[in-house]
Parts: structure tokens; C-alpha cells; sequence
């Protein structure tokens, strides 16, 4: 290997610029120093153990994450944190030396039925939605009294819920709550943060009239459509009745008092 050879080799581990030296450098200082800082931790993120930097905001269920030099974050997948778990809703496009995220904390396990009858259940984020519109037209031609309370809920976009729907209804309220509230989505609003195929949803749902078919144990709205019920077999009424006797002929009226 001549002198140029190794003067070369020496300039692309550097960088062949000026500001591409600059860049590496910082890279390099991130790498390193990093480790040390008390903001580093442990995550687990889309189900793949990853270290980070996350610092603290204003609100305490909002969290800014930074990757490593040289990894990066998806916007709309699960990190699991200190407990709980988050999703990611804002990613910052900028990438050149290190992802920056901001995440929320997840609040509710959102569970329904799909087409195919698979359960399926997902960490979102459930808030106050009296402040939007319910995406639905009605007249005022009723005659009943009727809940109109409103949640707006935020979810990762991937294969299960990228098919939800206004034909999709969910049953959110306390898990120990007997009784639970149930919610038709009204505004499935896709479009509003989907960068590049990854992003959240932002739905909102609108109260409705909770059904026989719903399933509150398990929280699933719906569930007996998809999973019937299975019938109380007959009682055969020739074996046991509600006088006890046995249902048979008795010519010699030993088991009817003596009564021909």
C-alpha cells in the first residue's frame, strides 16, 4: 500500500469534507458518551430490545426520545418504558445524526373482533372527545334519551388497524367496571399523520347503545356475533321436573299420592 493509499484510507474514516468530518465526529462523541448519561435506558421498542436517551417534558405523559447514532425509531409502533407502555406519535424527519421521537403514554387496551373472527388487542390513547365533531349527520327526529358522551382515541397504524371502520364498534370504559360503556367509530380520520406508510390514527367515537351481543368480561364489543352463545341444553321435563316426580306412568299410584 503506497502513501496515497494510506492518506486516502485516513480521509474516509474522517470524512472526505469538512462537514462530513464534523459529522462523524459527533457521531463518535454520541456514541461514547452517551452511556454515561442518566437519560439512557433500556426500551423495548416494536418487541426489540434498543437502548435510548429519553428526557422529560412539561406534561408527564409525553416523553422525547432520541435513538443512537446510526439506528432509528418508526412513527406509530410501541415502546415499552418504565412500566408502561407508549407509542410514538411525531417523528422528527431530520435523521442525519439521530432519531428524535416524541412519545405518548398509553392509557387503554383496545380490543375487537375483525372480519375473520380473530380477537385482537392493541395499547392506545384514550381521551376527551366532546371538543370534536362526531363525523355523522343526524336529524333531530328522536324520542328517546340517549348518551352522547365523546372519546377521541390514537393508534399505531399497521395491518389490523388500518381496516377499521364506522361498521367497527368497542366497548371502553374501566376494565372492572361490570357495565361498560360502548362507542361506535364515527370519524375514522386516516390521512392526518401517515408520513411515508407509518404514523397514527385519530379516531373519534361517539357513544351508543350497548347490545346483548357485547361481551363485557372481556371487554369486546360485538363478540357474540362473531363467537354465538351456546344454548342451554333442554331440560328433558319426563326426568326431572319441578315437583320432583319422575314423570312416569304409575299404574299403582305409589308415586302420585294414590290418585287414579
Amino acid at each position: 500500500m503506497g502513501i496515497w493509499d494510506t492518506y486516502k484510507n485516513r480521509i474516509n474514516l474522517t470524512g472526505e469534507t469538512k462537514r462530513d468530518e464534523h459529522l462523524n465526529r459527533l457521531k463518535r462523541q454520541l456514541s461514547s458518551k452517551l452511556p454515561d448519561s442518566l437519560s439512557y435506558h433500556s426500551v423495548i421498542v416494536d418487541g426489540l430490545d434498543q437502548m435510548a436517551v429519553i428526557d422529560d417534558s412539561d406534561n408527564f405523559n409525553e416523553k422525547i426520545m432520541y435513538s443512537l447514532p446510526g439506528e432509528t425509531f418508526s412513527c406509530g409502533v410501541l415502546v415499552e418504558w418504565a412500566d408502561n407502555h407508549w407509542l410514538i406519535t411525531e417523528k422528527d424527519a431530520n435523521t442525519e445524526v439521530r432519531t428524535k421521537v416524541k412519545m405518548l403514554q398509553c392509557n387503554y387496551l383496545l380490543k375487537w373482533v375483525d372480519e375473520d373472527n380473530i380477537i385482537h388487542e392493541q395499547w392506545c390513547i384514550v381521551e376527551d372527545g366532546t371538543k370534536y365533531m362526531t363525523g355523522e349527520y343526524e336529524d333531530r327526529d328522536f324520542f328517546t334519551t340517549r348518551g352522547d358522551s365523546r372519546i377521541a382515541i390514537t393508534i399505531g397504524r399497521n395491518a389490523d388497524t388500518v381496516k377499521l371502520s364506522r361498521q367497527n364498534r368497542f366497548l371502553v370504559d374501566d376494565p372492572d367496571s361490570k357495565i361498560k360503556n360502548a362507542y361506535a367509530l364515527t370519524k375514522p380520520l386516516k390521512a392526518g399523520h401517515i408520513y411515508n406508510g407509518n404514523g397514527v390514527f385519530s379516531f373519534v367515537l361517539q357513544e351508543c347503545v350497548a347490545t346483548d351481543n357485547d361481551n363485557y368480561e372481556l371487554g369486546i364489543a360485538d363478540y357474540y356475533l362473531h363467537f354465538p352463545k351456546e344454548n342451554d341444553k333442554d331440560t328433558d321435563t319426563d326426568t326431572d321436573n319441578s315437583n320432583g316426580s319422575s314423570g312416569k306412568d304409575d299404574t299403582d299410584g305409589t308415586e302420585n299420592g294414590g290418585w287414579l
